[in-house]
């Protein structure tokens, strides 16, 4: 197997040369696959530069390993390789060598250096003839179908044109995401939230809402999975506590004793810089302990409980309350739960829609407030739609709950109205 000279300056450029000769040699089905591990910055971020380094070179000798002695490889970015697989026989044989590299990152390979995470590896491949006949066409073929492989979470993509131009419509959305983060446009809505006990306001959750100039409305389903792809995730999340927390401090201001509630996407769970951003915002806006509540979804711990459950205790002692988002969708263990620094539980809508019709929906629910209660946690109840349902929450004891029946969600001024209209009203019974 060949690899990269000891005297060339920039493996890419050696990679790139690698490509040309092999397409000129016109021998077989030539297959380029580009990997990526996407997680490189969590691990040193975890565990330090040192044993991110001592992982990648652990994988460059394994993919070294993986090769037929024809094959070439060479890293061509700090944590990106490119491999030419040559003289195959048809499309499936460059398939099965592409998924044999990926199983690297399931192997052996994760054990050898003990308590690091496991290398988040994604493949882009492109054949020749095919995809592209000359360098350019086919490292383009390549990358993009790696893009697409990151965007759906998936381990490895072949290049198809229907793969890519779904890619390009995503890119196309993230640089006007990027944008209307970048320039203040995106919208700041407020669905709110009473205590179902006594029909009280005791806050609202924040969401991030985007009216694009060229789109129209567009779903958060739609924008939110391009941002967490991506690093517009942070930008956005920091403008939507920002402007929480802005909020809120005028609320109190105003004579408003309520909090407001805003949703942490995982990945910023697990990155200690949130623990800095949370504790500059409450200085700026002074809302108070206990006012702003960080919500989490169940599945996001489950990926790393330890890491979590530091950070969550971090942002407690900072004076947050943290609620677990879509409860009883995912949480696999009730040894982590005994522990679980947490102060809210949320029920997940679909067990709240089914329960006047469904009694296995109804003891789920009773089930989650009787334990959120033993461990001292309020439970807070999503997607209430319907009067009887607010009744039989109530009777179990819940103890919050939002959904179209309180209100949707709305915009800042009307929430602003919304709040002085009820502030003498009397609460529902």
């Amino acid at each position: 197997m060949e690899t990269a000279s000891a005297e060339a300056p920039k493996p890419y450029d050696r990679f790139s040369l690698e490509v040309r000769e092999r397409i000129a040699a016109n021998e077989g089905v030539l297959a380029i696959v580009v990997l990526e591990a996407c997680n490189m910055a969590r691990i040193e971020a975890r565990f330090g530069r040192e044993h991110r380094d001592r992982l990648l070179a652990l994988l460059a000798e394994r993919i070294r390993e993986a090769l037929r002695e024809v094959d070439f490889v060479a890293q061509t970015g700090e944590q990106t390789f490119g491999v030419v697989l040559s003289g195959l026989r048809n499309a499936g044989h460059a398939t099965l060598a592409a998924k044999k590299l990926l199983r690297l990152s399931e192997e052996d390979a994760q054990q050898a250096i003990k308590d690091l995470e496991a290398i988040d590896l994604r493949l882009g491949m492109a054949l020749c003839p095919g995809d592209g006949d000359d360098l350019a066409s086919l490292l383009r073929s390549a990358q993009l179908a790696l893009e697409v492989a990151k965007d759906s979470q998936q381990g490895l993509v072949a290049y198809e044109q229907q793969s890519i131009d779904s890619s390009t419509v995503v890119w196309d959305m993230h640089d006007e995401l990027a944008a209307a983060i970048r320039d203040g446009d995106l919208d700041v809505y407020y669905q709110p939230k009473i205590d179902i006990q006594t029909g009280a306001i005791n806050g609202a959750e924040a969401l991030a809402r985007w009216f694009s100039a060229k789109r129209g409305p567009v779903s958060p389903d739609e924008f939110v999975p391009v941002a967490e792809a991506s690093k517009l995730i942070e930008p956005m999340t920091r403008f939507v506590l920002n402007s929480a927390m802005r909020n809120l401090m005028m609320w109190q201001r105003d004579g408003h004793d309520i909090g407001v509630a805003v949703n942490l996407p995982s990945s910023m769970l697990l990155d200690p810089g949130i623990v800095v951003m949370v504790d500059s915002l409450m200085s700026i806006w002074d809302t108070g302990d206990q006012r702003l509540t960080l919500e989490l979804t169940e599945s996001a711990i489950v990926a790393d409980v330890e890491t979590c459950f530091a950070t969550m205790t971090r942002l407690r002692e900072l004076g947050c309350r943290i609620a677990i988002d879509d409860f009883g969708t995912g949480f696999s263990s009730f040894s982590h739960f005994k522990s679980i620094p947490a102060d809210e539980l949320k029920i997940d809508r679909a067990f709240v829609a089914g329960m006047r019709e469904d009694t296995a929906d109804q003891r789920i629910v009773e089930a989650i407030i009787n334990i959120a209660h033993a461990f001292d946690m309020k439970v807070v109840a999503e997607g209430i739609e319907d009067r009887e349902t607010l009744r039989m929450l109530r009777r179990l004891g819940c103890d919050a709950g939002q959904g179209f029946l309180v209100a949707e969600a709305m915009s800042q001024e009307d929430y602003d109205a919304w709040l002085d209209a009820r502030r003498y009203a009397q609460p529902e019974p």
